[in-house]
């Protein structure tokens, strides 16, 4: 099967502090939230400087490769040190990057990461050559050679782009799976919305779960009795073991709004996707059909960094669904996929090959995976 990424190219940048931030969490009407703080005035050493390459397209590029499949990648990078970097980590892949546009208006993106002492982060994304994808840049004849379509987060200029790409891959008869980050969510909501009839797969993170969840409602007055109706019947967070669906059993906030996981699938699978995920950082993956939910905790790790997890998870869960048609085995892969990459600084280095990826698959015990009908 051949396959192709659309999205982001970045530069990593990871700036090392002597103990990493300190985390300050606040306690809302509702819910918690937590803060990467630095002393006001103060001058923080930095001990250590990381590049790497990064970005959605490329992350999941390098996954589907190491997974066996004939890989190909789309994105826009400036004619600059780090774009060349960018490049030759993917020809070092054996990746098909014919269709990478090269301009010499905008730099390439950066992302700087910043790690507190519990191995989480806080990024500074500069989007750059990202956000400046034309239509004319869009590969569409790869499009039509290839049977996958693979799309990550396009931000800015670049995402007005998405429902005239996501419509000709279906006329073409391709397999559309996105994953499409907080941006292109809080940017182009109702392109994302109407686009959602064409997409087999639709992978988010909890947080850009609650954004997507607040345009529609914001956009639509057909969600208001819906919510409202959830609001009467709010649950309170509840103390839960680590290895329990928190999302399923209780109610989620975001600004005013509050709904639930249930009613967020329920919302989501009506627009037109038939396969939603949502990964819910160290608590577990979520992931729905028409007819049952499924839960699968995280795999206790090692938190060396977070970067990339979305990533390593969406892919392998993708990849391996389109190989078994297995949703249980795409969940349970796609957590092994991404429990590795934490392991490690950066990306990439942690993405399993398909040989290692399907030995631990084979050796790893599926008893904690849960399912719920609608």
């Amino acid at each position: 099967m051949k396959i192709l990424t659309i999205g982001g190219a970045t530069q990593d940048i990871f700036l090392r502090c002597q103990e990493g931030a300190d985390i300050l969490r606040l306690t809302k009407k509702h819910f918690e939230e937590d803060y990467m703080i630095f002393k006001a005035g103060e001058k923080i050493e930095i001990t250590d400087l990381i590049y790497t390459t990064g970005g959605g397209a490329t992350n999941s590029a390098v996954s589907f490769k190491r997974l066996g499949f004939d890989t190909s990648c789309f994105c826009k990078i400036g004619d600059d040190f780090a774009g060349k970097e960018i490049v030759k980590d993917l020809k070092s892949e054996k990746i098909n990057i014919a269709n990478i546009k090269i301009t010499k208006t905008n730099p390439t993106g950066s992302s700087f990461i910043i790690n507190s002492l519990q191995g989480d982060r806080t990024i500074f994304a500069y989007r750059g050559a990202n956000g400046f994808i034309e239509k004319k840049d869009f590969p569409l004849s790869s499009i039509k050679e290839n049977d996958l379509i693979y799309i990550t987060s396009l931000s800015h200029k670049s995402s007005k782009h998405f429902e005239e790409i996501v419509k000709f891959a279906k006329k073409e008869n391709k397999f559309i799976a996105i994953n499409p980050g907080i941006s292109q969510l809080a940017e182009g909501v109702l392109t994302l919305r109407d686009s959602l009839k064409y997409i087999d797969i639709l992978i988010l993170n909890s947080s850009e779960a609650k954004t997507l969840m607040f345009s529609l409602a914001k956009s639509d007055v057909s969600y208001h009795k819906i919510l409202d109706k959830l609001k009467k019947e709010y649950l309170p967070q509840t103390a839960l073991a680590d290895n329990q669906a928190y999302l399923l059993s209780t109610s989620i906030m975001h600004e005013n709004l509050c709904f639930n996981l249930k009613t967020f699938f329920k919302e989501t699978l009506k627009l037109g996707p038939k396969i939603v995920a949502v990964t819910d950082g160290a608590k577990g993956v979520y992931v729905a059909t028409k007819n049952e939910i499924y839960y699968h905790p995280s795999i206790k790790t090692k938190i060396v960094d977070t970067l990339g997890a979305g990533d390593a998870f969406g892919s392998a869960f993708v990849g391996l669904y389109v190989k078994t048609k297995n949703i249980e085995k795409a969940l349970v892969g796609g957590i092994i996929n991404s429990s590795s990459v934490i392991s490690y600084i950066g990306a990439k280095p942690g993405l399993l090959k398909e040989k290692e990826l399907l030995i631990k698959l084979q050796n790893f015990k599926t008893k904690s995976l849960q399912k719920f009908k609608f």
